[in-house]
């Protein structure tokens, strides 16, 4: 399988121009949807990010920084996370972020446990769950079990960080499960300002969970509408809410299936 590159992403990056990322050759995204702390308010960018990258074809993915407040409450944590999602395709999954030195303290019980209940929520949601950490953390705090049961997305950069991929790099990651490898944190990106974590997918994990679907066109969307496959303007979540979150202008399908409405009685 062929190797992927893309990037990570949080409100850190602002606006960002995913027109230009997409040019560039990048195939995935992971992107924060919500703060940790007690309060789980989305992140303030993940809308945009979450909706122009299935725009221009990007497959998308979440990660969930566990740190102090999820260990108190993982089941709140996850139940948050999922609200926020509300559903939507995320064709590169979640990513269980580990790297908070809380959590390092817990011990491996405790962190056994404590992935237990994320991937039980998130899995039963449909939802492809791996784990994001360093070589330090897979090498001494991750669980063996846990080394067979998931995905692994591992970061590890040259000391002089230069943000550019060698694939012949003693660092690239060879362990069991490691499909991915964020390999600089200070990257530069067409269409986005400033540095910016850069990752590759080394296992075809992108193939494997599935390409961002290819976007149809208004007219097969309105006809789709027609047939009662996006619900309703008063549905939860509604017409409207379905279709944007799909990358869609919900005002110009809208427009169409009226049109098609009225030639259909005239």
């Amino acid at each position: 399988m062929s190797e992927a590159f893309g990037i990570d992403v949080s409100h850190y990056q602002k606006d960002i121009d995913w027109k230009m990322v997409a040019s560039s050759g990048k195939k995935f995204a992971i992107l924060k949807c919500m703060y940790e702390a007690q309060s789980h308010r989305i992140d303030e960018c993940f809308e945009n990010n979450y909706r122009k990258c299935g725009i221009y074809g990007l497959s998308r993915g979440v990660y969930i920084f566990i740190g102090r407040s999820s260990i108190n409450n993982p089941e709140a944590d996850a139940k948050a996370l999922l609200g926020h999602l509300s559903d939507r395709s995320l064709e590169y999954g979640i990513w269980l972020d580990y790297e908070s030195e809380h959590l390092r303290k817990v011990g491996k019980d405790k962190l056994l446990k404590l992935t237990e209940i994320y991937s039980k929520a998130f899995r039963s949601a449909g939802y492809h769950v791996g784990i994001y950490c360093n070589k330090d953390w897979f090498d001494h705090v991750i669980p063996d079990r846990l080394k067979t049961d998931f995905d692994f997305w591992i970061a590890r950069y040259k000391k002089n960080d230069d943000g550019i991929y060698n694939p012949e790099s003693s660092l690239k990651p060879s362990m069991k499960n490691a499909v991915a490898w964020q390999y600089s944190s200070k990257g530069t990106v067409p269409g986005i300002s400033g540095a910016v974590d850069l990752d590759v997918d080394l296992d075809g994990v992108v193939d494997l969970i599935g390409q961002a679907p290819y976007k149809k066109t208004n007219e097969e969307i309105a006809q789709e509408v027609l047939e009662g496959k996006w619900g309703t303007k008063e549905s939860v979540p509604s017409r409207k809410n379905m279709l944007t979150r799909a990358g869609y202008d919900y005002a110009a399908i809208q427009k169409i299936v009226n049109d098609m409405i009225k030639k259909m009685y005239n």
